[in-house]
C-alpha cells in the first residue's frame, strides 16, 4: 500500500494544491483524495499566466487517469461542487463523494457572514464551520440527502483503500498547520484538525499505507487575518509592494469590496518548523514560493539550477530539523518545480494540452 500525505505548515496559503498534484504527477496517483475542511480553501495553480482555482475539488483533478474523492470528513457546498465539476468537465465516474460529508448550505454561509468573530478571525465565509458545527449537532444534512449529489455518491474510504493496495494515491490537506482548532493559536484557528492523521482519519485511509507525509513550506510563510507570524519580524505592505513580493487574499472584504495584502514573515521561524513537523509526522518538505526569496530562481526546473541563497536556505531548514527538502516551488506555472529527483517525468504535451482546455 503506498499513500502519500500533502499538509500546510504554518498559517496556509503556501501552494500544497500545486505541490499534491505534481506528486499526483510524479507517482502516476490513481486517486487524489480531501479529508478534512470544506469549501473554505483555494487551490490554484497558473496554466499560461491563466489562473485556475478550485475550492472544493483537490487540484489533482488536471490528472486525466486520476480518480477524486471527497472523504467523510470533508464538508461539502453543492453549488461549489457541482459547478467546479460542469467548469471542469468531469463526470461521476471520476469524482466520487462519500455519503456522509456533512452538508453546507446557504444558511450556513448567511451566518458565517453576519459572525463577529468569524470576521476578526479573517474566515473565508464558506459556511464550512457552521456546516461542521451542526454536523457535530447531528442537525446538519449529509450528503445523501442531497438529490443532485446522487450520481457522485460512493464509499470513499473503501475506494481509497483499495486504489493505495494496487498503486499509488494522494491525500490532499486544507488550511494550515497552526490554523488547526487542536493546535493553533485559539480563536485564530479552522474549525477542524488539519494536520495528516487528521486527513487520513477523514479520508478512512488506513494508516499503514502512509509512505510520506509531506509538508508544504513557504519560504516567506503569509497569514490572513490577525494572530502570530511566529518569533520573527514582519514585512510591512510598503515593503512588499517594493519588493514586488505582495500576495492579494482570496477573501474580499465584505464592507469594501477589497482583496487585503497578506502579511508575510520575514523568514521561517525554526521552532514553530519543528514542531509543524512533530504534529504531522512528517518526512519530507516541500519549500514554496522560493522565487520570492530570491527573484533569481524563478522558473528553475532542475535541482542544479537553484542558486546559493535557496541551497543555503535548504540547508538551514534541514539542519534544523533534520528532514529533507525534497521539492522546491520556484514560480506560478504547474511546471515550476525542482526536485532532488532530477529523473523526474517531463510534463507531456498531452496534459499540457489538458492543462490549457480549463483555461476559460
Amino acid at each position: 500500500m503506498s499513500a502519500n500525505i500533502v499538509i500546510g505548515g504554518f498559517w496556509g496559503d503556501e501552494g500544497k494544491g500545486v505541490v499534491s498534484a505534481w506528486e499526483a504527477f510524479r507517482t502516476a496517483s490513481l486517486g487524489v483524495f480531501r479529508g478534512c475542511g470544506g469549501a473554505n480553501p483555494e487551490h490554484g495553480m497558473f496554466i499560461d499566466d491563466h489562473y485556475v482555482k478550485v475550492n472544493q475539488l483537490p487540484l489533482g483533478f488536471i490528472l486525466r487517469e486520476c480518480m477524486i474523492g471527497l472523504g467523510p470528513g470533508t464538508a461539502v457546498d453543492p453549488v461549489k461542487f457541482l459547478y467546479e465539476v460542469k467548469r471542469f468537465h468531469l463526470t461521476p465516474e471520476k469524482v466520487r463523494v462519500d455519503p456522509r460529508c456533512p452538508i453546507i448550505t446557504a444558511a450556513n454561509i448567511a451566518d458565517e457572514q453576519a459572525n463577529s468573530n468569524m470576521k476578526a478571525i479573517g474566515s473565508t465565509f464558506s459556511g464550512t464551520g457552521i456546516a461542521m458545527a451542526h454536523a457535530a449537532l447531528r442537525i446538519a444534512p449529509i450528503a445523501e440527502d442531497i438529490h443532485e449529489l446522487q450520481p457522485y455518491l460512493d464509499d470513499v474510504p473503501a475506494l481509497a483503500n483499495k486504489l493505495a493496495e494496487k498503486g499509488a494515491i494522494n491525500l490532499e490537506g486544507t488550511q494550515g498547520t497552526f490554523l488547526s482548532r487542536y493546535h493553533g493559536e485559539y480563536p485564530n484557528v479552522t474549525s477542524v484538525d488539519v494536520t495528516a492523521p487528521s486527513v487520513a482519519a477523514g479520508v478512512g485511509l488506513n494508516f499503514r499505507a502512509v509512505k510520506d507525509v509531506i509538508v508544504a513550506v513557504k519560504a516567506l510563510p503569509t497569514r490572513e487575518g490577525s494572530g502570530p507570524l511566529g518569533d520573527v519580524e514582519e514585512f510591512t505592505p510598503e515593503e512588499m509592494k517594493r519588493l514586488g513580493i505582495e500576495e492579494y487574499s482570496s477573501i474580499v472584504d465584505l464592507e469594501t469590496g477589497e482583496h487585503q495584502i497578506r502579511r508575510k514573515a520575514k523568514s521561517i521561524d525554526d521552532a514553530l518548523l519543528k514542531r509543524i513537523i512533530m504534529l504531522n509526522g512528517a518526512n519530507k518538505l516541500a519549500l514554496t514560493f522560493a522565487e520570492q526569496y530570491d527573484p533569481e530562481v524563478q522558473g528553475i526546473t532542475k535541482w542544479s539550477g537553484l542558486t546559493n541563497k535557496v541551497r543555503e536556505l535548504i540547508e538551514r531548514i534541514e539542519d534544523a530539523t533534520n528532514v529533507e527538502v525534497s521539492l522546491v516551488n520556484t514560480g506560478k506555472e504547474f511546471d515550476c518545480i525542482a526536485s532532488k529527483q532530477d529523473d523526474l517525468p517531463a510534463v507531456s504535451d498531452a496534459l499540457k494540452r489538458r492543462l490549457r482546455s480549463f483555461i476559460e
